[in-house]
């Protein structure tokens, strides 16, 4: 990776995870995450509609916005379901760390990209964290018992849907900011995941709910939707100098900025266990980053 990328990366790392913070702490996570989008897409409309003007998307452009536009409609849902049954401590790194496992794999397959050793050794230390972050949310003694823990613990569950969906359309992006300016691209994926995300909760909240979170928190909410913004515009920009193999998996540093912002601020409860597994998903992250 150049030291653009690079910077562009760590940037957005800090980005992201702030805004999962914020996300968190709001009275309601899943409305939260859901009117940060819609405010970032808001803010960012004036600049989108005059970078449509300059360079209107060509019919392959259009495509791959409305195929990440489906994936982060689902995105947005199951991050959302995620942080309401489970700790950002937990989440985060599932999510981020079976997404940066996934990156690597969908790269060699789909954009015929080469994974080193090294690489691959980046991968077998995600995956060791990831389990181990997994079982910390069962206080149960046992292997055992901590894995039917992983498949009964809906906040882990939604986690690992989220993990596939981040790698699936990380690959996708990849291709995409290639027909598409990345600010351009990054608003209409914001404004249609929102939007179609909005399909799949308002059965779940009442009008007064959503007028309720926006009106107690719109300054957390506008922060975040932000930061939101601002933390996939930099990966996307930095995905136009770097292959997705090297910039998704360095990007994931990030996961460890989460569970020390969920112990610090959130005061979550994180086990050494927990702080093992993130540590060796991060340790992992950068693995994969340094890997030739």
């Amino acid at each position: 990776m150049t030291g653009v990328a690079v910077l562009l990366v760590l940037i957005s790392a800090v980005a992201h995870a702030s805004w999962n913070l914020l996300a968190k702490r709001a009275g309601t996570p899943e409305l939260a995450n859901w009117w940060m989008a819609t405010s970032g897409a808001l803010i960012m409309l004036p600049t989108a509609i005059v970078l449509l003007v300059l360079d209107v998307p060509s019919g392959t452009g259009w495509a791959f916005i409305g195929g990440t536009i489906g994936l982060h409609i689902l995105y947005f849902f199951t991050l959302g379901r995620a942080y309401r049954y489970g700790d950002l401590s937990i989440v985060y790194p599932v999510a981020r760390g079976l997404g940066l496992t996934l990156i690597p794999i969908l790269g060699v397959l789909a954009l015929d990209e080469t994974v080193t050793v090294q690489a691959s050794l980046g991968m077998a230390l995600i995956l060791i964290g990831i389990i181990a972050v997994g079982l910390s949310s069962r206080r149960r003694d046992g292997l055992n018992s901590g894995v039917r823990g992983i498949l009964t613990d809906r906040g882990v569950l939604f986690a690992i849907a989220t993990g596939v969906l981040i790698g699936s359309y990380s690959v996708l992006d990849k291709e995409g900011v290639e027909h598409v300016t990345p600010v351009l691209y990054m608003f209409f994926l914001t404004a249609g995941g929102s939007l179609g995300s909005l399909a799949l909760i308002h059965r779940s909240y009442s009008r007064a709910q959503f007028k309720g979170e926006i009106r107690t928190h719109w300054r957390t909410i506008v922060v975040g939707g932000m930061l939101q913004f601002l933390a996939y515009a930099l990966i996307l920009s930095a995905l136009r100098i770097s292959q997705v193999s090297y910039v998704g998996p360095f990007r994931e540093i990030a996961i460890g900025i989460g569970v020390v912002l969920g112990a610090l601020v959130l005061k979550e409860h994180v086990t050494r266990g927990r702080a093992a597994g993130a540590a060796a998903v991060a340790l992992g992250a950068v693995t994969i980053a340094l890997a030739p």
